[in-house]
């Protein structure tokens, strides 16, 4: 049984090393510091959900929307 968790653990982890990658490719403004700590945030409200598969994608998907906000705001 810990096999299995282990290996769902280091799924989640390697999707987010991937989510981690592309928000920065998308925006470069940010530095790596940023973006670990933007997913470290927004996964805290998954820490305790016992389905994982989707906890990456929920991820990318709030910080996203929230780097689109933030632009959308901006004045030109």
């Amino acid at each position: 049984m810990g096999k299995k968790k282990d290996n769902a653990g280091s799924k989640e982890t390697a999707a987010l090393n991937d989510i981690a990658a592309a928000i920065k490719n998308d925006f470069p403004h940010l530095t790596d510091n940023d973006v670990a700590a933007m997913i470290d945030r927004a996964r805290e409200d998954f820490y305790n959900r016992p389905i994982r598969e989707f906890v990456p994608l929920f991820v990318e998907r709030r910080i996203r929307s929230q780097l689109t906000n933030q632009k959308e705001q901006k004045p030109s």
